[in-house]
């Protein structure tokens, strides 16, 4: 926002309501917008906010440029000469440079020097916080109640000291030098970019630099001290501070909380629901800003409104016989008391800085604050362990990240305003318990808002770590300015960078062309979201927590707090329990189905781990407690975005039967790969022991000559990150029943693990004899399954299925699934490195085996011990691979590099905070592809702190060095693991060293940035978020297909499960039978079955004897484009969707028909130019060759075919152009880059 020149009009009168000062300050408007005042004053604008408070207005006035010499003439006519240089420098002086703010205050007499001498307009008594000073007139069939008001009475106080507070700020400022105003910039600036500052339940600027000046004047910070140690200072002042008395409440003195008065779980809900208690207040910390060359202290003893309290008190205990000890003793306990806002007093102690922040702004205001501490005393410029971890520098992480509300939390929920009961104006509201009582103090709007963050943190405890609204100054920050809009300023509404409307003096027609009404000025603090009748909630999830099933109540005896539990959760949901440790409490379950049975009320399996119990207790408490009973609010108040999971994991189906459950729950079938894989390996490791034959021979009752030392996982499935992992096949060991149908042929990827044996000198030495031996054992473990099945040997029954044994892995079937094993040689791999001058073939036989062997398996121990810390990390690496697979990238980038990227937003997320639902993660990875820097900066992945700061600079050193001066060689996508590092010393990408390419790059780019804004514009639409409007972010466009250069329709026979098509597809739930099916489970029951000329019928005795052998991993198009890709790579691009393969796409490379050489060797698809020759520049490649033979891999696939641009060398060289001519347009199509 521009800068504003704060001017004070001061006046005085006998009572200071809004009502008057709100007229006052638009008939002053209205005196200053007239035709002759506005060459020197210029526009003027009404802005219905100050400092946070929306009831009390503000005047902006713009001054004129320097061109506009008259508001009634019309503007002259350009000359010739006007678009040149000079045009330029007239627009830069005439850009508006500031704006004054006119403010309307009172008029305070700070000369009063006893408790007695009142000469303000308002006795000073009545500033007290626990007066009352807005009195609610009586409704019909309510009771209404005058209350202590400490929020108005505070801004009446707040009207009295601009003054005071500007003299106040100008003698630190004066005194401080420079220091003070640059760290006072600093902490703007970062108060800015979190939504700390201008806005409703934010530091305002002067609380911001009152704060600072406390420092100064309390001696925590001198004036010797640079703005960066103030800065610091303040972080840790504001984050050590007890503000709310919330810290080791058990140890202080008075307090209600200690570990014996009450038993309940470490969620309980009902510890904080005596939402008007004194536990704790009273003993928190308060401070006050000391006069000058004064103390703290010194100045509390000193002022004339404390000692005019301490007086009031000693004349309230001498009139009274009750002899209540609840009596605040002094004015700060009375400060303390009266409000939950945190106290921060001035020096006459009659304004709190902090009266309109609320305890959930403050604690998380703490929380960041201690991040920057860490931030700048931990970073990578440090040489200490800790600073290993962070990779954004603190600078960038401090000031330049926007970490503001769209940006900073995990779940987002979307409320009609009509639909929530008005304290005070609504009977639906007579009879709420927890919220509303402060409506005359804040005014209604805001206690609505204060109600819902109150009532909804009591109601979910920790389950959560911060509930934040949006208002006008914590939204986006961009948004369109006075600066560009055509036509005349002062008719014009102005929306500021922080979102605050400036509604014009002098209206035209178009004045509303933001779209903000008379209506909507009562309403200012919900104005970010562009819907006036909306109201948005953030919430950061605490996924240590978020999954608890039981909400514990207070013991039986202690009936006030029993009250409040049953009142808080309703009698039909808080119902008594017993417990094991004996008790018999009211307790709150959630684990019960919901009573609403709505198609769009459903869950998701193993959601309640990413937040669906949040959801549901949200739902609960809204309710129950804010809706209006004759509401039309539909009851299935959703998380924004949530049917995200749709994709990637099924609904829940109470009645469904539990044999075919597993095909809903994605992470009930990836358990039961783990488990069936535990099985396998207890039995390969134990049957592998060696059993003494005779004197000098031993053999296991595998056969192996040696023992098998560990299996190791190598597949998705086993690391919780397959879209679609294995279902248990009849075929092969499994007891499924209930299908008439089972596949022939498995669609899905066999369960990879690698097989290691114990150090033996028994390995041969040679090379290629190597290979021979690994494939031997493979024989070997084979014929031992074999043998013992034959024998009925314990856990051997579990093998069913054929085995397929090649030169290199072993195939079979196991416990219903179907596995791949390949063994791991170290002496293998030993024997390479020992080389003194090793072949290209035995170099990239090591790194071969080096990858799959060694490197494979550290990555799936990273990725799984990620995947179990952070259970949504999981499902956003499925959901990561279908948006890939539907933009038809699938096998262009490796699984293991979307694995990490997702490890990198999990581990790394710095500036933000970890994100604990699907859609935050899914979001974040789109920003880290679409954002991060590829072509100049690595990135560099460290979940455990092995990658230390010398490590890090070598890897930053190396990184340059490969990309060279003009940063154009090297890997693309350059991502460095802990796994990454070569016995030469040397850091190389192990997944990304050669794709993604350059080009594939940057389409995947430019489509994660459309992606992330099109969710974040559903994000921000409200209720339609709910809908699936976002499944097209995983379609191609029609448009899309036209920028391919032949295309390959896959025939349907082909296609195991047409819903994950690129093209269109229906990513919808739907109700079949009773039963939800999300496009999850429809996928899965589709791959359940496999293809259908490979479909059997089940009868009771089938197995693989009595019928033809079963298919393990028969993919036929993923073979066909791996053989496309493999012969043809070099000449065209091969696009595809691997989950739904129903067309190939193919892109021509820049340089596949540039001029070349002729050479015998090299004349596969040439042909002769026809045009001038040059010198070795005779032929170039025949595109109809090309074509043709691609078509002829592809012949038992696709049925149909369109070549959009076959690059034929007539279409390159038409007639009459001339040889130059035609070079030059082959460069530029050479020239194409990544945009697209």
């Amino acid at each position: 926002m521009y800068d504003c020149l704060i001017l004070c009009l001061f006046y005085t009168i006998m009572l200071l309501l809004p009502q008057k000062r709100n007229i006052l300050a638009v008939y002053i408007a209205k005196f200053l917008s007239q035709k002759k005042q506005r060459k020197i004053v210029g526009s003027v604008h009404l802005v219905h906010e100050l400092d946070g408070d929306y009831r009390k207005v503000s005047l902006i006035l713009t001054p004129p440029l320097s061109s506009d010499t008259s508001y009634d003439k019309q503007p002259k006519k350009k000359s010739k000469g006007e678009d040149g240089s000079a045009n330029k420098k007239n627009k830069k002086k005439n850009k508006i440079r500031f704006r004054v703010r006119l403010v309307f205050g009172v008029q305070f007499d700070g000369a009063r020097n006893s408790p007695d001498n009142n000469t303000g307009w308002i006795p000073p008594a009545r500033l007290f916080p626990d007066r009352c000073n807005n009195k609610v007139a009586e409704i019909d069939g309510q009771e209404t109640t005058n209350g202590a008001t400490p929020t108005y009475n505070n801004s009446l106080a707040g009207d009295m000291h601009f003054a005071s507070n500007t003299e106040i700020l100008y003698s630190v400022a004066h005194g401080a030098q420079k220091a003070f105003t640059e760290s006072w910039t600093l902490l703007k600036i970062w108060c800015l970019q979190r939504g700390f500052l201008r806005g409703r339940d934010t530091f305002t600027e002067t609380s911001l630099g009152m704060s600072l000046a406390y420092l100064y004047r309390s001696k925590m910070v001198s004036s010797r001290m640079d703005s960066i140690q103030v800065f610091t200072v303040w972080m840790k002042f504001m984050g050590d501070q007890d503000w709310l008395g919330d810290k080791e409440p058990s140890k202080k003195k008075g307090s209600e909380v200690n570990d014996t008065t009450i038993r309940h779980s470490a969620h309980g809900g009902y510890q904080d629901l005596d939402i008007r208690s004194t536990r704790g207040k009273k003993y928190r910390a308060g401070i006050v800003m000391p006069d000058e060359l004064s103390t703290e202290k010194q100045t509390i003893l000193n002022c004339i409104q404390n000692r005019l309290y301490a007086s009031d008190v000693k004349k309230q205990s001498s009139t009274t016989t009750d002899k209540s000890e609840d009596i605040p003793k002094t004015l700060l306990e009375s400060f303390k008391l009266s409000t939950d806002s945190p106290v921060f007093l001035d020096p006459s102690m009659t304004i709190n800085y902090f009266g309109n922040m609320s305890p959930s702004f403050i604690r998380e205001l703490q929380n960041e604050a201690k991040k920057a501490l860490e931030c700048i005393h931990f970073h990578r410029d440090n040489n200490s362990e800790e600073a290993s971890a962070h990779r954004v520098d603190p600078f960038r992480q401090l000031f330049l990240e926007n970490i503001r509300f769209w940006n900073r939390y995990d779940a987002y929920l979307c409320l009609d305003l009509n639909d929530i009961a008005i304290p005070y104006l609504d009977n639906t509201n007579a009879n709420r318990r927890f919220w509303g009582y402060d409506a005359q103090d804040r005014g209604c709007y805001e206690s609505i808002a204060n109600g819902l963050v109150k009532v909804l943190n009591m109601a979910l405890g920790n389950r959560t770590h911060s509930l934040r609204l949006l208002t006008s100054g914590n939204g986006d920050t961009k948004g369109p300015s006075s600066t560009t809009t055509l036509g005349d300023i002062g008719t014009t509404t102005i929306l500021e960078s922080d979102e605050i409307p400036m509604i014009p003096i002098r209206q035209s027609g178009d004045s509303a062309n933001l779209g903000y009404g008379k209506n909507d000025i009562c309403r200012p603090f919900l104005q970010a979201s562009g819907k006036m009748e909306m109201l948005y909630i953030g919430l950061q999830i605490n996924r240590d927590a978020c999954h608890k099933l039981v909400d514990r109540g207070p013991p039986a005896n202690d009936t006030k707090a029993t009250s409040d539990f049953v009142a808080l959760w309703g009698q039909r949901k808080a119902q008594l329990r017993r417990f094991k440790d004996g008790a018999i409490v009211h307790a709150v379950v959630w684990n019960e189905p919901e009573e609403n049975k709505a198609i769009s009320n459903f869950l998701y399996e193993s959601g309640d781990k990413v937040g669906d119990i949040v959801e549901r207790i949200i739902q609960h408490i809204l309710w129950g407690h804010f809706v209006k009973s004759d509401s039309q609010l539909s009851p299935n108040v959703k998380f924004q975005l949530r049917n995200l999971v749709s994709l990637v994991e099924g609904a829940k189906n109470i009645n469904a039967d539990t044999k075919v459950a597993m095909i809903d729950s994605a992470e009930g079938a990836h358990k039961s790969i783990a488990s069936a894989y535990e099985k396998l390996a207890t039995f390969f490791k134990k049957n592998s022991e060696l059993e003494p034959v005779g004197l000098n021979e031993s053999i296991s009752k595998l056969g192996l000559p040696l023992s098998i030392d560990r299996v190791e996982p190598l597949s998705p499935a086993l690391r919780y990150t397959a879209c679609f992992p294995q279902l248990p096949h009849p075929l092969l060991g499994a007891n499924v029943a209930g299908s008439k149908k089972i596949a022939g042929a498995i669609s899905n990827d066999p369960i990879l693990i690698q097989i290691r044996f114990e150090g033996s000198s028994k390995w041969p030495n040679d090379i290629s004899a190597m290979g021979a031996a690994k494939c031997a054992m493979l024989m070997q473990i084979a014929e031992g399954i074999e043998a013992m099945k034959a024998k009925r040997e314990p856990g051997s029954e579990v093998f069913d299925g054929p085995m397929n044994v090649s030169p290199t892995f072993i195939d079979f079937g196991y416990g219903g699934y179907c596995w791949r094993a390949i063994i791991r040689a170290d002496q293998e791999m030993k024997m390479l490195r020992t080389l003194h001058n090793p072949s290209p073939e035995a170099t990239a036989l090591l790194q071969a085996l080096t990858k799959n062997h060694v490197k494979k398996s550290l990555h799936h121990f990273i990725v799984h011990g990620v995947t179990s810390k952070y259970p949504a990390a999981g499902y956003v690496v499925r959901l990561l691979n279908r948006w890939i697979a539907g933009h038809m990238l699938s096998g262009q980038i490796s699984h293991e590099a979307v694995e990490l990227l997702v490890v990198s937003v999990f581990t790394d997320p710095s500036p933000f905070d970890t994100p604990n639902t699907v859609s935050s993660g899914f979001l974040r990875c789109l920003q880290l592809i679409a954002e991060h820097d590829w072509l100049k900066k690595p990135l560099i992945i460290d979940p455990e702190g092995h990658i230390h700061t010398d490590d890090r600079c070598t890897i930053l050193s190396q990184f340059e060095e490969m990309r060279g001066v003009n940063f154009h060689h090297g890997p693309s996508m350059f991502i460095i693991s802990p796994i990454d590092r070569n016995d030469d010393g040397l850091w190389r990408p192990s997944f990304t060293q050669n794709l993604p390419e350059k080009v594939v790059l940057g389409r995947l780019r430019a489509l994660a940035k459309r992606s992330h804004q099109y969710l974040m514009n559903c994000l921000k639409s409200g209720k339609d978020s709910n809908s699936f409007k976002w499944s097209s972010i995983f379609l191609e466009s029609p448009d899309s297909f036209k920028s391919y250069c032949a295309l390959f329709r896959v025939d349907q026979d082909n296609i195991v499960d047409s819903t994950c098509s690129s093209s269109s597809s229906d990513l919808g739930v739907h109700e079949v039978d009773g039963i939800l099916k999300t496009p999850y489970r429809r996928s899965m029951e589709k791959l359940s079955l496999g293809l259908k000329a490979f479909k059997r019928t089940a009868y009771k005795n089938l197995n693989t004897s009595s019928s033809e052998a079963l298919l393990y991993g028969f993919k036929p198009v993923d073979e066909a484009v791996a053989t496309l890709r493999s012969h043809f790579g070099q000449y065209a691009l091969f696009f595809f969707n691997e989950h739904c393969p129903d067309m190939i796409a193919m892109l021509w490379r820049p340089k596949t028909f540039e001029r070349l050489p002729f050479s015998a060797m090299q004349a596969e698809f040439c042909t002769p130019t026809d045009y001038q020759w040059e010198e070795n520049a005779l032929v170039t490649k025949n595109s109809n060759d090309i074509l043709r033979a691609i078509r002829c891999v592809l012949r038992h696939v696709i049925v149909d075919f369109k070549v959009l641009d076959d690059r034929s060398i007539k279409d390159t060289v038409t007639t009459g152009e001339t040889a130059p001519k035609a070079k030059r347009k082959l460069s530029d199509d050479d020239s194409s880059d990544d945009s697209d």
